[in-house]
Parts: structure tokens; sequence; C-alpha cells
């Protein structure tokens, strides 16, 4: 329970950056991983200079010390794509995206923060809305098909994403 405080604490700073929570983890069209590849273990940090975030460490079977086998963490891949979803206190999902690009010794990974805009509301089904403590609407969103799912991806990810840094 701990780790989950920590992990959940880690990552609060970035949830501001997001105003959507979901029913299910996400990608729904994907099952959860049971073991995290290769590529996406290893020691982790907000490369931003105003970050103080820490050290996040990932594992074949964790996050920052939380199974992947518990109910509140559940992790999906595709391409080269990472998600974390976590529950929340409501239990709803909270959801992280990582993108890896990478070739030869070239690597870039960034975080994106999955929004939904006020003029593609219509698109989704909203289940729930509300006012978050960083003065944005929140939506809590069901159902999320593939098409949705990828619109709300990359268009967070020209919005808001910040780099990391792995360290090993």
């Amino acid at each position: 329970m701990k780790n989950i405080v920590f992990l959940s604490a880690l990552l609060f700073g970035f949830a501001s950056c997001t105003n959507v929570t979901f029913v299910s983890p996400q990608p729904e069209f994907l099952s959860p991983l049971s073991g995290i590849p290769e590529k996406y273990q290893g020691e982790f940090v907000f490369a931003s200079n105003d970050s103080d975030q820490g050290v996040n460490i990932i594992t074949e079977t964790t996050v920052n010390g939380i199974s992947i086998f518990s109910d509140s963490v559940v992790v999906k891949t595709r391409g080269n794509y990472f998600y974390i979803n976590l529950l929340d206190d409501k239990g709803n999902y909270e959801l992280y995206v990582f993108k890896q690009i990478a070739y030869l010794n070239y690597e870039k990974i960034y975080a994106v923060f999955p929004n939904v805009k006020k003029e593609k509301l219509h698109l989704f089904n909203i289940i729930e809305d509300w006012s978050c403590n960083n003065g944005k609407q929140c939506y809590l969103l069901d159902e999320v098909n593939v098409n949705q799912f990828n619109l709300l991806v990359n268009s967070s990810f020209d919005d808001e994403k910040i780099e990391l840094k792995r360290l090993n």
C-alpha cells in the first residue's frame, strides 16, 4: 500500500496535465501484460530541470515497486507506446502514456498526458464530469474505441509531453 501511495504521489504532479480518467484500463482493445518488455525496463527521471519527481523504476513485473499483478496497476503496450493505468481512490483509472523513439544509439522517451478538448467532447462517451482542483473540467470516459483512443493520445502528444531520461 505504501508503494501505491508513492507511485500515485510521484505521478500526481503530472495528473494535473490530464483531464480524463477511465472506467476500464486503457486501451480497452489490448490485453494487460504479464511481463513488461525489456525495452521499457530501467530507471528513469523526468528530463526537465524543474521536476523534483525522483527516479521511476520499472522492472519485468513492477512499476515503482508495485506489482503489475495487482489491481492497482495495469500495464499494456502497442508498438512504441507503453501504457500505465493506475487505479484511483474512486475506482477509476488514470492513464499515463509513454512513447519510445529508439534506433541505433539514439533514444527519446516521452510521457504523454491524454486530454479531451471541448470541441471533441461529442466524440466520447462521458459518464461523469466535474471541476478538477487545477481549474479544468475533468471527465470520466467509458467504452473508448480504437479511433477515440488514438485521437485522444495523438492530439495530446502534440500538446503536452515531457521527456524522460534513462539512467541505466
